[in-house]
């Protein structure tokens, strides 16, 4: 059997990144966070022990993404398009019959663990899908095994509505899934100070 394969989303660490956060925290502040949060769903994806692939963006961005996360991790870079094109290429890069979790594919959450992501592959022994919610109505998780359906295109990615369209698809398309306890985001303050971050 094959071992499961973690795909984390990730930018370039640039100022701008979490746009919609440095409008309330500025820039520098911003940047910071994201960071710090990104680093801990790395360490804890690779902490299951299986395979971890680093999908950056921009597609210039990899020297900076060396420097950052190191020579020894396994980096692509994203496709064009918006969040669902870009997932739906790097799903179709995995092996079939391959559990695959695609972490982070509309924003870095906060709380990500080990055990979290072990439970989404445990569950995709008995449904086709697992998604992973946030509180503001995003998703930091997306798994199933490889050849997976292709439910990601024209998602409202990026905003509240995302988890309820996503819902909507995969029931029309016939698609059962498992959802995993929700987690805070950070793409808003509000969301930010919700998880802790903020005061």
């Amino acid at each position: 059997m094959l071992a499961p394969a973690i795909a984390v989303f990730l930018d370039a660490p640039r100022p701008g990144v979490l746009p919609r956060l440095v409008a309330d925290v500025g820039a520098r502040h911003a940047l910071r966070l994201y960071r710090v949060l990104a680093a801990r769903t790395v360490a804890a994806a690779a902490e299951t022990g299986w395979r971890v692939t680093i999908w950056y963006a921009p597609a210039e961005g990899a020297a900076e993404m060396r420097r950052w996360l190191g020579d020894e991790t396994d980096l692509r870079a994203q496709a064009s398009g918006d969040a669902g094109q870009r997932l739906g290429v790097a799903a179709r890069a995995v092996e079939v019959g391959r559990t695959w979790l695609a972490v982070a594919p509309d924003g870095v959450p906060v709380g990500l663990t080990p055990d979290l992501l072990r439970e989404a592959d445990a569950a995709l022994a008995y449904e086709h899908l697992v998604v992973g919610p946030t509180h503001g109505g995003g998703v930091y998780l997306l798994g199933g095994a490889a050849p997976l359906p292709d439910v990601w295109q024209a998602l409202p990615w990026g905003t509240p509505r995302l988890l309820d369209a996503l819902r909507a698809r995969l029931a029309g398309a016939g698609q059962a899934w498992r959802e995993l306890a929700p987690l805070h985001g950070t793409d808003t303050a509000a969301e930010a100070r919700a998880a802790g971050l903020l005061t």
